[in-house]
């Protein structure tokens, strides 16, 4: 019976140590995301592609659009925490140059949330990792 009682308590503390093993794993969000954004006054959603890079535990990256107003453009002020990732860019709109602030929230292979910018205009948008 002491025996017995041994085992289970040292395969309850392993899978104990395993799954906070598991659980504290950090999310590595490099690679290359595509999905769909609403542009106000414009028909048809817009094409999104981010791309990150993690790079000694700071990510850098570019967006683009199929409409245009973003053609590579330095992803900066990148903040990572609590499964929200938070960045901006800078996009020029015909007229002029102007910063967008991106708010998403990371399920798994997915993102959600929102962009706006300075000029008070906002949208969702849904992005999923590219496999």
């Amino acid at each position: 019976m002491k025996k017995i009682t041994s085992i289970l308590s040292l395969l309850a503390f392993l899978l104990t140590l395993f799954y906070g093993i598991s659980f504290c794993q950090e999310v590595d969000l490099s690679g290359t995301w595509e999905g769909t954004s609403e542009i106000p006054e414009e028909p048809e959603p817009d094409q999104i592609t981010l791309v990150l890079e993690k790079i000694d535990g700071e990510y850098s990256g570019t967006v683009n659009d199929s409409l245009g107003f973003a053609e590579d453009a330095e992803v900066e002020d990148i903040e990572f925490k609590d499964n929200t990732l938070k960045f901006t860019f800078t996009i020029f709109n015909g007229f002029e140059y102007m910063k967008v602030y991106t708010t998403l929230t990371v399920e798994g292979d997915k993102m959600s949330g929102y962009w706006e910018t300075e000029d008070g205009n906002s949208a969702t948008i849904e992005l999923k990792r590219k496999d």
